[in-house]
């Protein structure tokens, strides 16, 4: 465990990080970022760089929000564990002890760890009638809930892109018998005082402090995330579904929703916080002790079938990339975009990181969450990366 840093070298690596954020933007591989650094429960850096909007009139602030994709299902695996350590969860009973519809088509088998692990065999997205019924929570769990498996629990890993969000997020919403915001703030945003900077569905009051996903010049050669070109879906349809990430993140309808595998919303703030507050406390406030947080870190998928932008592979909802004797020392989840929340137990290091450019530009010095990495490390006298970014 490293020491904190003094207010001389706080300001020192707030200076390097909004340096590398000042040639990004002014290069035009970023528009607008953010990024968030705690050590030991405190913040020692906090940047804002760019604009929150295409038309450059609104600066980036730090209670600017953006959407952060998949970097939500990390803090939404959170809530799961919050709820274990109550022991209203078990790692290891069916998901359908807690939420019997769930147990339709032979899926009474499939348990919490391996819907955490992305092991459920469900990766698929059930047929919804029109994009309200996939923007109602409740709706689409229920749906969720009635699709067959793809293959044996546990058999396979492959990554749950949006159905992580109605699986787990069904889950949670059975067990608190509260709605899914609601269990957010109450148990991560208000104790931590992030209300207003960490939603799964924005509020109205916030609208004007969101930074939305703008394209990148050449983004037409990067499929999956490309603005749409083809002719729009009639809006509510069931074929804004289909719309490019990008596109579809940025309607207002799914902005607003609870869609928590893709439609996180939050600052850099709210996600280096509450990845401190896992691994210590912060203004007091620790969201899981140690023992709860080693058995969520522990390595529950095979090493070796993963890709390696999952590092080791998935512990119990977040990815695993400390060292090879240690995977679960660094632990997180990114989102498509480029953000990022993570946390070095070894160093008592949590970061976070959001932007508005959808993905970093080809001809970039390296990708963004990467360099923010890399110059956090430098400054506390690591080299490299941490392993976090390393492929294996």
């Amino acid at each position: 465990m490293i020491p904190n840093l003094s207010a001389q070298q706080a300001n020192h690596l707030q200076g390097r990080i909004e340096r590398l954020f000042t040639r990004l933007v002014d290069g035009g591989w970023e528009l607008g970022i953010q990024a968030a650094v705690y050590l030991h429960g405190e913040p020692v850096a906090e940047v804002c760089v760019g604009h929150a909007d295409a038309a450059r009139t609104r600066p980036v602030t730090p209670d600017t929000v953006f959407p952060v994709c998949s970097t939500g299902k990390g803090i939404l695996a959170t809530l799961v564990h919050i709820l274990a350590e109550r022991r209203l969860i078990a790692y290891d009973r069916p998901l359908a002890d807690y939420w019997p519809a769930f147990a339709a088509h032979g899926k009474g088998t499939v348990t919490v760890r391996h819907a955490l692990s992305h092991q459920a065999g469900l990766p698929q997205v059930p047929t919804f009638a029109s994009l309200a019924e996939a923007c109602d929570f409740d709706a689409a769990c229920a749906r969720m809930a009635a699709e067959p498996l793809v293959w044996a629990p546990g058999s396979t890993m492959q990554y749950h892109s949006r159905t992580f969000g109605w699986i787990v997020g069904g889950l949670v919403r059975q067990v608190a018998g509260r709605p899914l915001g609601e269990v957010l703030r109450s148990e991560i945003a208000a104790p931590l005082g992030l209300a207003g900077e960490l939603f799964f569905g924005i509020d109205p009051a916030a609208e004007a402090r969101l930074a939305p996903f703008v394209a990148q010049p050449v983004q037409q050669a990067q499929i999956t995330t490309a603005p749409s070109t083809a002719a729009p879906p009639p809006p509510g349809s069931a074929g804004e579904l289909a719309l490019p990430l990008m596109d579809f993140v940025n309607l207002p309808t799914v902005r607003r929703c609870c869609m928590p595998a893709v439609n996180g919303i939050m600052s850099a703030r709210a996600i280096a916080r509450h990845y401190a507050a896992l691994i210590g406390p912060v203004d007091g406030v620790r969201l899981l002790p140690p023992a709860r947080l080693a058995a969520a870190t522990a390595l529950a998928t095979v090493p070796g079938t993963t890709p390696a932008c999952f590092g080791h592979g998935f512990g119990l909802g977040w990815c695993l990339k400390g060292p090879a004797g240690d995977p679960g020392a660094t632990f997180g989840h990114g989102g498509a975009g480029g953000s990022e929340g993570l946390a070095n137990r070894a160093l008592g290091l949590a970061i976070g990181l959001a932007k508005n450019r959808m993905d970093t530009h080809v001809e970039a010095p390296g990708h963004t969450n990467r360099l923010l990495v890399q110059e956090v490390l430098a400054t506390l006298g690591q080299a490299g990366d941490g392993g976090f970014f390393t492929d294996r």
